[in-house]
């Protein structure tokens, strides 16, 4: 182990001893005049009201003036304050993002994530210490390692005789399924690890990919995963894949209105889920060579506040992910970058009226990226360019990630028996999606971090970073 290494756990080791201090899950705790944003159906905002936590669940809310508060609750008070559920990114990559991300989730509101592929050791062992109090984050949804071409993994490697950086990188979370029988072994292998669902990346042939559908429905697991580039979207959609992820390509600009209005119709016929990533979409398509490149200068810390939080293991992935990218001297974005950032919004505009369910995720660990940050940004996208109201962006940051996570029953909203997540904000959000980043506190777990201990918890992950 060399010295930097030795250092770098060291670090770690330190950051997460001690945890940020949160009131205990078992210590009562009341907010008291507190704004309740509901985020189903009715979308209401109902103010004056007390929120009771015992045991991490949530006991009681309702009007201020007739909800009774245990004997020895701690009473925190509320007023003028607006609070919504805990919020999702759904779509993550902790290989990339690494363990520093994980306090930089809950300190932006974020008390659950969806990982989309990654070491699941790790993963695991992170759960096993959040749930032991030792480490401070986010929820963790994963599906273990992802589901690949062969043909792909051998182009990895042959670009990892170049570059071994790559295979290291990509390679350990990967498993190749070129047939049915592969497949077959896949999903019992991912069984055995106890997954919460099945991720497809790219797949070598259609008989490959249906053989990953069957042999998941049989395993009770929902696929999700990139649009197949073996079989169409409306196959895709209609054969059971239950979340696509990202924009889709080639743009459906390029289709004719017919072709484009049978893509959306597939989605709505099926209850197929959609994770468009707006926000990396924007980073990759729209962003100059020259740009991107930039990221790395000396100065960019003073340009970009969350650059400081980018962990060295993050930001070597980014370098690697540049130097793969075309190089030229072009600081401006291509007309075919604009169009396919414009057709991607159309899409997730066209797709939400017609009441496809639509998932907030960023594809953190990607360039420009950054954990915590970006699942805001994604929401002011939704709004601002894809024009959904600030109420059905918070709706797939919230409601819908658990809908589609099946825990419903215990998470997405701020009801007696459900788990205590919840985002106390100085600002209502319905007013305008830009005021989810005015967090006052954060409860996960019926774990309450005030804004000092949310301060807190983001020092300590710059100063760990910076060193």
């Amino acid at each position: 182990m060399s010295a930097r290494t030795a250092l770098h756990l060291v670090l770690l080791a330190v950051i997460y001893a001690i945890p940020a201090r949160a009131q205990l899950p078992d210590a009562p705790i009341a907010l008291v005049d507190v704004t309740v944003v509901d985020l189903g159906a009715d979308r209401q905002v109902r103010a004056n009201q007390t929120i009771v936590v015992v045991g991490g669940r949530i006991r009681a809310v309702g009007p201020t003036a007739s909800t009774l508060i245990p004997h020895g609750a701690r009473r925190v008070p509320a007023q003028g304050k607006y609070v919504i559920p805990g919020l999702w990114d759904s779509h993550v990559h902790f290989m990339n993002a690494t363990e520093w991300a994980l306090p930089m989730y809950l300190a932006h509101g974020i008390t659950s994530v969806r990982e989309m592929g990654g070491y699941i050791d790790s993963t695991r062992a992170w759960q096993a210490r959040m749930a032991a109090g030792a480490l401070t984050g986010p929820r963790i949804l994963t599906p273990g390692p992802i589901l690949e071409s062969p043909r792909y993994l051998a182009n990895v490697r042959e670009r990892s005789v170049r570059d071994p950086r790559i295979g290291q990188r990509v390679l350990p979370y990967r498993l190749g399924i070129g047939d049915s029988n592969e497949a077959k072994k896949a999903i019992d292998s991912l069984v055995k690890l106890h997954v919460d669902f099945v991720k497809i990346r790219t797949t070598a042939t259609p008989e490959a990919y249906f053989a990953i559908l069957r042999a998941a429905r049989r395993a009770g697991l929902q696929v999700a995963g990139h649009q197949p580039s073996v079989v169409s979207l409306v196959t895709a959609a209609d054969s059971g894949q239950r979340d696509i992820e990202h924009a889709f390509g080639p743009p459906t600009s390029q289709l004719s209105e017919g072709g484009r209005d049978s893509v959306y119709a597939a989605f709505a016929r099926n209850h197929t889920w959609y994770t468009p990533t707006l926000v990396v979409t924007k980073a990759v398509a729209i962003t100059g060579d020259s740009a991107w490149r930039s990221i790395f200068g000396d100065d960019v810390s003073q340009l970009d506040e969350r650059r400081p939080y980018a962990a060295p293991w993050l930001l070597e992935w980014w370098r690697i992910q540049v130097e793969e990218r075309k190089t030229d001297t072009s600081t401006a974005p291509t007309v075919a970058a604009l169009q396919a950032y414009a057709s991607s919004v159309a899409d997730v505009r066209r797709l939400h009226a017609l009441g496809v369910p639509i998932l907030a995720g960023t594809d953190a660990g990607s360039v420009l990226v950054y954990p915590g940050f970006s699942l805001h940004e994604e929401l002011r996208l939704l709004v601002e360019e894809a024009g959904f109201s600030p109420g059905d962006a918070l709706w797939s940051a919230t409601v819908g990630p658990a809908q589609f996570a099946g825990l419903e029953s215990e998470l997405g909203a701020i009801a007696p028996g459900k788990i205590a997540d919840l985002v106390v904000l100085d600002a209502n959000p319905l007013a305008s999606i830009r005021n989810t980043r005015r967090i006052r506190a954060v409860m996960q777990g019926g774990r309450l971090y005030n804004r000092k201990a949310l301060d807190a918890m983001l020092a300590r992950v710059r100063l760990a970073v910076g060193r």
